[in-house]
C-alpha cells in the first residue's frame, strides 16, 4: 500500500504519512480481505511502514484477516529513531524531503490559523522532528512532540498483537 501522499496519490484530509497512522494499513488490509476473502494474507512492513504495520496488529489483536506479518526494522521506539545517527541522517533526510513534496502540493488542505499548522516551517524542515512539530502532531491533536512519540511508538504494544510477527532488526533500535 502507499500511505496517504505517498506515489502521487492525492489527499483528501489534512494528514500526511506518518508512523503514528494504522488507518491506511487497516483500510488497505479490510479492502483486500473483502475483495478476495479466501485469500491468505500476510503483510511486510519496513521502517515506518513496520511501525504502522504493528500499530495495526496491536490495535486489531485477533480480529484481523492476516495470519502472519513481518516487520523489518521497525522503529519501535520513534523518539530514539529520530535522533541522528549517520544512519537514520541519510533517511531522515530522504523522509523530510518527502514529506516537504507532498505538503508543497497538498498546502491548501493545510492552510488557516484555525487548523494550527505551521505550513511554512514545514516547508522549511530540516528534519522529520521539524515537520512532525508543525504538521503531524497537530494532526492528531498533540501539542508536545514526545508526547506524539510516545503515543505513536509501538514498543509498549507489542505484547497485544496475537498472530505470528516475524521482528527483523538489521541496524541497531534500542527498545
Amino acid at each position: 500500500m502507499n500511505p496517504r501522499g505517498c506515489a502521487g496519490s492525492p489527499l483528501t484530509t489534512a494528514r500526511l504519512f506518518t508512523a503514528a497512522d494504522s488507518d491506511d494499513v487497516s483500510t488497505a488490509i479490510q479492502f483486500i480481505y473483502k475483495a478476495r476473502p479466501w485469500t491468505t494474507l500476510m503483510a511486510v512492513g519496513w521502517e515506518y511502514g513496520a511501525n504502522m504495520l504493528t500499530e495495526y496488529l496491536a490495535e486489531a489483536r485477533e480480529n484481523t484477516p492476516l495470519i502472519a506479518a513481518t516487520c523489518i526494522d521497525n522503529p519501535f521506539n520513534l523518539e530514539e529513531a529520530t535522533r541522528f545517527s549517520p544512519y537514520h541522517m541519510a533517511i531522515d533526510q530522504k523522509l523530510t524531503g518527502g514529506l516537504i513534496d507532498i505538503l508543497r502540493s497538498n498546502k491548501e488542505l493545510f492552510q488557516g490559523k484555525a487548523k494550527g499548522f505551521d505550513v511554512e516551517k514545514a516547508l522549511l524542515a530540516k528534519s522529520v522532528c521539524d515537520f512532525e512539530k508543525a504538521i503531524s502532531m497537530i494532526s492528531y491533536g498533540f501539542e508536545v512532540l514526545e508526547y506524539f512519540y510516545s503515543e505513536s511508538s509501538t514498543r509498549d504494544v507489542v505484547g497485544n498483537v496475537k498472530i505470528p510477527v516475524l521482528f527483523i532488526q538489521i541496524k541497531l533500535t534500542k527498545l
